[in-house]
Order: C-alpha cells, then structure tokens, then sequence
C-alpha cells in the first residue's frame, strides 16, 4: 500500500478557518461518484444530484466544445449519442487519451472536468469552502500522478490522495457497517483522515513458541483434587491439625492387647460369681440439671425432675455496644430501616432525573400549517391554505424580510400556474397561485407548503410541537411517531430514506428526507403541504 500523496498550492476563494476544518472527501467510483463532509465533529454524505446522493460518472463533449458531467451529460447524450464518455475508469485503463467529438482529452482532463464539478456542487451545498480535500484513488484505476495533476488543474485547494483500500479499511474498523458498499469510499477516506490507517485483517494470536520461548518444566496433567473427609467436615476445611500420618499397627499396641485379655480370662475363673449382687448404680444429680440449660432456647425458667431445686436459664445479659451494620440480638426487630430507605431512594432519583425539553421557538412546524409564538397567549395558527398575504405578512412582522423571494413566477415543480417561493430564517414557503388570468399575480394565493432544511433544530428552534426537525435521529421520529411513522428507501442505490407522519388523518401529515432509515439516521428535510414536489418525486 503506496504512502498518500498530498499537493497543496494555493485556494482560490478567501475564507475563514474555525477550530475544527472542514474535510471533504470526493471518489470517483467505477460507475458513480459520492463525497461526503467531516465538519464540526460530524461526518455527513453530500448529495451530488438536484435529488440523489450519487453523481453519475459520465462525461459528454458536445459539437462546439461544451463539456458537460454527471446527469447533465446524461441527457446531452440523447441528442448526441456520440460525444458521450461513459465507463470513465474502465476507458483509461485502455489508454491515456480518448478521443471524443473530434477531440482528443487526457485522463487528466477529463478526471479535472469530473472532480470539478463535484467540488463546487459540494461548496453550494456547504455554502463554504472546505479546508481540505481528500480525493480517493479507485483501485486499479489510473495512478497517483494523473489524480495530483488533475486536482491541481481543477483547483481544488489543499488536496490529499487516498488508496481506495485505506477508505475501505478505514471504514471497516471505524464505520457503521450496515451502509451501501458504494459510499465506502468517500466515507472511508474521512474515517482515515480522523484515526489512520485501519488493520487489513484480524490480529493473529502469538504463541510463546512464535517468541522463541520454551517452556523449562515438561508438560503434565494436573492431579484431581481430593474428595475424601473426615465425618462431616471436609479435610479442605480441617482446621484442628488432626494427625492423617502413619496408619499403620504398632507392636507394642498389639503385645499390650494381648495381655489385658489375658489377665481378663484368668480373672473369670479366679473371682467367684454366684450369687454375687451388683450394687445399684446412684444417680448424678448434677448430671440431670446440667442439660437444661443448655436445650433452652427462651428466657423462661426450665424445670426438671430431679431433686435438686429448679434450675432458671440465665437472665439476658445487658445489650453490648451496637455496632452499625451488626445483628447484635436476635430479638431486635427486621432491618425496618433498610426496607424502607431503598423506595425512599428510588423516588429521589426519579424526581431529579427528570429532564426538561428545550423550548420552542418563534416558529412551530405543523402538519396543519406553521404556528406562530407556540404555547403562549399569542399562539396564532397560519394553515395551509390560508392567504398568501396574511402569512407573509405575519412572518415578515415576526421575523423581519424574507432571505429570499422568488417572486410570483412559473415553476413546472410546484402547483398553480404562479409560484411564488420566501425564506424566513431555515425556514420556506410555498404560495400558489392557481388561476393567473383572474387579476394581477398572487390574486387569491394561497399558502401550499412549508420546508425546512439547512442548520439543525437545536440550534434554529424550528421544529414541531414534539421537537422533530432537521437533525433529529431515526430512533427519535420511531419513538415519538410509533405505527404513524413509515419510512423506506425510495431509490435504488441511495441510502437516503423518505419518512412520513400520519397525523391521525387530520391531514396529510409531514414527510421528510433522512441520511439512512437505521436508527442512527438523522432528518435532512421535514416539509408539509403537496405545494412543491420534493425528493424522489
């Protein structure tokens, strides 16, 4: 694996450096080409395509020299079939030059012309320009030279080429893996640029032969533990050091046994036995009146049946010095205290965990419209559907001009046959205008849609009642949605996905575009109102 190669010269467009840089990474694959964003912490895919994530990796030269890329020389293509330059990779593998429309390009070219475009597509869509550029090298594509010389033409600032193989083992040991292969490589070269190189494949296990060391003692089999004990105890807890040595039959013990039974026998015929009576054994008091005391188990008196006076069990002796955490009486009641502290504990945790949600901004989105100065006295409802003049005339008292405005034009995309679109903050309106011939343009408009895209809710305080906007996670719209939300891929090839939420069937409810429909996929867009068609319409 080749060292990546880095050409700097200078960026062609003034801009101001914050603490964390921006990174940009562009691959060229094979058929499509993906670049994706490292900023502020936070690495996100670029869409490429007015409505895909993808740039396709076409080139067309027209008759009179125009050089058009991506979807655009895709639909030149059908006019003129001739000029265009598809297979982009496979082709230059063939040869250096390629000769299209009467004119011949080199792979520098032509590489330029395609990084080019993706770099300033990338720079609309961040609306600044990044601090640095890492341009991925296809594997078996062509070589390190040509990629520099084309980044340098293409002007592309700080540039640092990557092997493909460093993204996808980047993106092995650092990324999510449930994304599409093909984002591998742009994703890839970010998860490099932040923690190097990724291993190639697993760790092997190292033997202590592998070290050359060899063990001194010859390899034996444990013995099995002993089992044997001695009554009840087990010899793995005798304490009392009882002699377990030599068992064996002594000499002298056995001589000594010989003559007791001697001296046993003479015994028997020397000592007459009659009519001999044996005394009556007399009983031990003491004897009786001892195992009393010792069988109670209360503090009332025990009686017995011997002569002797009865005997008392002794009185409870005064209560030792308590030791906390120590039972020192089996008298005393249960741990009461312990019971009842552990639900007295539970509930002051629950009470000081609880959270506060982040409050709500000049602008609530609705699927019934946008409210204005939420949860207040002054809430105030603009519908869809209400006068194009009253809401903009609210929203420009609220929030100042709009950003932009189209004005009333004519927009294939949206509904009416004028269309006029304003921004207030990340927020936008759609009016339509349906009958133009009935007076001058915006006569009886109506309002037809909101959008919302741009800087994350946490940050604008544009989201619904139920805090969902731009930047909102998957798990959140699950959680907070349930069986109303629904949310898929609508595209082949593209990991983004398209939500919408039923709002009970009061209306169309809201729908949006995410990053993925796993549950770390965060909100791109959230919109309401059929106004405009949106993405993948």
């Amino acid at each position: 694996m080749s060292t990546p190669t880095t050409v700097t010269h200078e960026t062609p467009a003034e801009q101001t450096r914050g603490t964390m840089p921006t990174v940009l990474s562009i691959h060229l694959g094979p058929t499509l080409a993906h670049a994706a964003v490292d900023s502020d912490g936070r690495i996100d895919l670029l869409a490429l395509g007015e409505r895909t994530a993808h740039m396709p990796v076409v080139l067309h030269v027209s008759t009179d020299g125009t050089v058009s890329v991506g979807s655009e020389a895709q639909q030149m293509s059908r006019n003129e079939p001739d000029g265009t330059i598809d297979n982009v990779v496979g082709r230059l593998l063939e040869s250096d030059n390629l000769e299209v429309s009467g004119r011949v390009l080199t792979a520098e070219t032509i590489i330029a012309h395609l990084l080019a475009h993706a770099y300033s597509r990338c720079v609309v869509v961040l609306d600044r320009v990044p601090d640095e550029v890492l341009v991925v090298l296809t594997a078996g594509g062509p070589e390190a030279a040509v990629y520099a010389a084309a980044a340098e033409r293409a002007r592309l600032g700080e540039v640092t080429l990557v092997d493909e193989t460093r993204s996808w083992a980047a993106m092995s040991a650092h990324g999510p893996g449930d994304l599409d292969p093909d984002l591998a490589g742009a994703l890839g070269a970010l998860f490099w640029k932040r923690h190097g190189d990724g291993p190639p494949a697993p760790k092997p296990i190292v033997t202590r032969e592998d070290l050359g060391v060899v063990s001194s003692e010859p390899a034996r089999i444990p013995t099995e533990p002993s089992v044997m004990s001695i009554g009840p105890r087990s010899v793995f807890h005798e304490a009392s050091g009882i002699d377990m040595g030599d068992r064996r039959l002594r000499p002298g013990l056995l001589v000594a046994v010989v003559v007791l039974g001697g001296l046993a026998l003479a015994g028997w015929f020397l000592f007459p036995w009659g009519d001999a009576t044996v005394p009556e054994p007399v009983p031990n008091p003491v004897a009786a009146t001892t195992v009393s005391p010792i069988e109670s188990t209360t503090s009332a008196p025990v009686t017995t049946t011997s002569t002797t006076p009865p005997v008392t069990a002794p009185t409870a002796a005064p209560a030792p010095t308590t030791v906390p955490g120590v039972l020192v009486s089996t008298t005393l009641p249960a741990a009461v205290t312990t019971t009842t502290e552990v639900p007295e504990t539970t509930t002051t945790v629950q009470v000081t965990t609880t959270t506060t949600r982040p409050p709500l901004g000049v602008l609530t989105l609705s699927s019934a419209g946008v409210v204005t100065n939420a949860a207040t006295g002054a809430e105030t409802l603009l519908g869809l559907g209400d006068s194009a003049d009253v809401v903009v005339a609210v929203l420009t008292t609220l929030m100042g001009n709009p950003g932009t405005d189209t004005g009333w034009v004519v927009d294939d995309r949206c509904l009416g046959d004028l269309v006029r679109r304003a921004t207030f903050g990340g927020l936008e309106v759609v009016l339509g205008d349906e009958d133009a011939t009935d007076g001058e343009p915006g006569t009886a408009a109506t309002f037809t849609q909101w959008f919302a895209g741009g800087d994350d809710a946490p940050q604008t305080s544009l989201w619904t009642f139920d805090r969902v906007g731009v930047g909102s996670s998957v798990a959140d719209l699950g959680e907070i949605h349930g069986d109303g939300l629904s949310i898929s891929n609508p595209v082949d090839g593209d990991t983004a996905g398209l939500f919408s939420i039923d709002a009970l069937g009061v209306s169309d409810g809201m729908r949006g575009v995410t990053s993925h429909i796993s549950e770390n996929g965060r909100v791109l867009q959230i919109w309401a109102g059929d106004g405009c068609s949106r993405w993948p319409d």
